[in-house]
């Protein structure tokens, strides 16, 4: 089905780019499913803008895993628990545990569940934390967590989560010894 759709540009380079994504979209394949997907998630999720501060470990913060990432990979804005410690100087990279809001099958040792009520989401009521999914991101794809009407926060999980969430990634990179004297 051909359809046509009007465009205003802000820029006269806007339309070279314009004509690319066009261009991407009519291949309808995987790049195309990978910027339909981008173009779903700045309609119904919270966009990340990015932090200017360094998170300490344990805050919950909303990820951009969109553009720049493929499928089996992350691919779209979710909350995630900062694993890594404050440092000086900031590099301006976190390593963060993507949250889950759907039960993993089967559990295994590197998945937990978050206490109720600690991500602040009507989605996340059930949230999990899956070892095997750790990633370091920069700052600009971190944003705190829009909790209501002009209202964003960057909750913290108390430290025996973050233990909890720290043990998950050494079972999942098969580093469960580290953690018999836990």
């Amino acid at each position: 089905m051909t359809k046509t759709v009007t465009v205003v540009l802000n820029q006269h380079s806007d339309e070279r780019v314009i004509q690319e994504l066009a261009s991407c979209l009519r291949a309808n394949d995987e790049a195309a499913k990978q910027l339909r997907d981008f173009a779903d998630s700045l309609e119904n999720d919270q966009w990340a803008g990015g932090i200017k501060w360094q998170p300490k470990a344990g805050q919950i913060l909303i990820c951009n895993f969109g553009l720049g990432f493929q499928r089996p990979e992350m691919i779209k804005i979710r909350p995630v628990i900062v694993i890594s410690p404050k440092v000086s100087p900031w590099t301006k990279l976190c390593i963060v545990l993507p949250i889950s809001s759907h039960a993993p099958e089967p559990v295994l040792p590197h998945h937990f569940r978050l206490p109720d009520g600690l991500v602040p989401n009507e989605k996340y009521k059930e949230a999990w934390i899956k070892g095997d999914n750790v990633m370091t991101v920069g700052a600009h794809r971190l944003d705190r967590i829009k909790a209501g009407f002009r209202k964003y926060v960057a909750p913290e999980a108390p430290p025996d989560v973050l233990k909890e969430a720290r043990r998950c990634v050494l079972h999942s990179a098969g580093m469960n010894s580290l953690t018999t004297h836990w």
